[in-house]
């Protein structure tokens, strides 16, 4: 028998509405209840599971899907809650849960003011309670909607005041200018009437260091519900800024049930139809006046947009800026779309996160490519025991030093993980013990959890490289048999290239002599990069193309 077979799971929950009823519903009277009752029933050891805040028209709680993989892993053998509506009020999947996965798993389960006890066989009352208990969700649903709608439709605010506003103190129910978000709000609008497009503006708000909306709020002390930040961000977006040109509010106007949700049930909110909108003119403060608002609105109606382009990515996801990392994105030039490229997105100077331009035309790419591939496939041909040789001599380079590092930096990534989950246990604990505050469990929680997935993508990152390494140096021969397959390439398709390429890294391109030239590094399946061997040195003639009237630009591979 597992020693935990005889542990009583003392589970907790209370919503917003349930504190309506009175302070017996609170956690700590539950916490005194179920551990006199557990007590009662012999049962010396208890783990205690809470979900404090949380609806019971949800099943997707923290503390009782915890519960739930417990009792999966047999740790489990009974269920002690204070009353039937603390499991539930959703009358079906309480239903199977007592019913089908509590019997399943042989958990006793007690319901205690209920009076339910399984191991005293059925109670024929259990289902009439469920069904009242969701019948009392419903209701108090069909309460806070109808308050809602009254609400909205007097003019009362029924959200958060925008970026740029904030609630009166002297008046909750009515918005107030922040001046210090407005001007940044003015300066958007002032931007775009002058011209400038969307992501020039994010740009410069970046080079500026202006706080991104919900980072103002947090340096601010105002959170948002499910909106992580990060201290000190400031990496404006695109669609930052345009959200901020399409808020009516900034022209004095209250907008109302901008979302809702399909039901109680569900509580994903939903953007409503335009016909569905509620507004009320003139009721704040203005920070736009509305004939510039209305100036905008038309501006970015009528902005041109793009026109489709004939040509497709066949280098999708696999191009690599050399500096700075980023994936370079495909576009095609405004005034000819069949005049394609791929730019590094960083490569805004004032964003600071890129030295500077690396961007480089498909169609040049795509012959240094094809190049590149027939030359590996020809030196195969001639000689392909001593290709092979030559690839593996190229994969063992990557030294058992640079993989005894990547080992270390790996295992310490792993303790940090490990660190992590044990300081998530024990502020989680210390909340539910009363000694650490919610607003203080909330911001460690947050960092904890950003750290976390920062270190995991780290970790997944470097087990990749060390899993490549491993790969590499067993796949040479997959590679030839890969050469074999194509010996004579006419043209570059998107099937050759997934076969033949892991990724490209781009340089920036430079002019020497009145030249441009422009180092790009393929990355090849299995092997990495294939260096010119000394038969193709004299053999292989450099990439050129006019770019331009005046205007060539070359490329040579890399000798050995």
């Amino acid at each position: 028998m597992s020693k935990n077979q005889n542990t009583a799971a003392l589970y907790m929950r209370l919503s917003h509405d349930d504190e309506l009823q009175g302070e017996s519903n609170s956690i700590t009277n539950q916490r005194k209840l179920l551990r006199k009752v557990a007590t009662d029933l012999g049962f010396s050891r208890t783990a205690e599971y809470i979900d404090d805040g949380i609806s019971g028209t949800t099943f997707n709680r923290p503390g009782f899907l915890r519960m739930e993989q417990d009792i999966v892993e047999r740790k489990l053998s009974t269920v002690i809650v204070k009353d039937m509506s603390r499991l539930g009020r959703d009358y079906l999947k309480v239903g199977y849960y007592t019913d089908s996965f509590f019997p399943e798993y042989d958990v006793r389960f007690v319901a205690v003011n209920d009076n339910v006890d399984s191991d005293n066989g059925d109670n024929d009352f259990v289902p009439f309670r469920n069904l009242l208990n969701e019948w009392y969700a419903k209701d108090s649903s069909l309460k806070i909607r109808a308050s809602f709608k009254v609400r909205g439709m007097s003019g009362e605010p029924l959200g958060f005041p925008p970026y740029g506003y904030m609630v009166d103190p002297d008046n909750k129910k009515h918005w107030i200018i922040d001046y210090e978000a407005a001007s940044v709000v003015r300066r958007i609008f002032d931007m775009t009437l002058a011209g400038v497009g969307t992501n020039q503006i994010a740009d410069a708000l970046c080079f500026d260091g202006v706080l991104t909306p919900l980072n103002y709020w947090a340096s601010k002390g105002i959170r948002r519900p499910n909106r992580p930040t990060k201290d000190g961000d400031c990496n404006w977006i695109h669609s930052t800024v345009v959200k901020i040109l399409s808020t009516r509010e900034y022209c004095g106007d209250l907008v109302n049930f901008k979302t809702y949700s399909k039901s109680y049930k569900h509580k994903a909110r939903r953007k409503s139809d335009p016909k569905d909108l509620v507004i009320f003119e003139d009721v704040h403060e203005p920070i736009i006046s509305r004939e510039d608002w209305e100036r905008v609105q038309k501006m970015r109606a009528n902005r041109r947009q793009r026109k489709p382009t004939n040509k497709r990515n066949i280098f999708s996801g696999m191009l690599r800026c050399a500096d700075c990392g980023a994936t370079l994105r495909f576009q095609a030039k405004q005034e000819n779309p069949d005049n394609t490229y791929y730019l590094c997105p960083n490569n805004n100077n004032t964003r600071r996160t890129c030295s500077s331009t690396h961007s480089v035309r498909a169609d040049f790419l795509e012959k240094v490519v094809l190049q590149d591939i027939r030359r590996i496939t020809r030196d195969a041909m001639i000689d392909e025991r001593d290709f092979a040789q030559r690839l593996h001599d190229l994969v063992v380079q990557d030294s058992e030093q640079t993989q005894t590092v990547r080992k270390q930096r790996s295992g310490a990534l792993r303790r940090r993980v490990t660190e992590l989950d044990a300081l998530f246990k024990r502020i989680y604990e210390d909340r539910a013990l009363g000694a650490l505050g919610d607003e203080r469990y909330a911001k460690l929680a947050s960092d904890y959890e950003a750290e976390q997935v920062e270190v995991e993508a780290k970790l997944d990152e470097i087990n990749r490289e060390i899993e490549s390494h491993q790969t590499k140096t067993a796949s040479v021969d997959e590679f030839v048999k890969i050469i074999r397959k194509h010996s004579q390439i006419r043209k570059l398709t998107l099937a050759l290239v997934r076969e033949f390429i892991d990724e490209i890294h781009i340089h920036q391109a430079t002019r020497k002599d009145g030249r441009i030239t422009q180092q790009i590094d393929i990355y090849y399946n299995c092997v990495g990069m294939i260096p010119l061997s000394q038969r193709s040195e004299n053999n292989v003639k450099p990439v050129e193309q006019t770019i331009r009237k005046g205007v060539a630009i070359s490329y040579t591979p890399l000798a050995a």
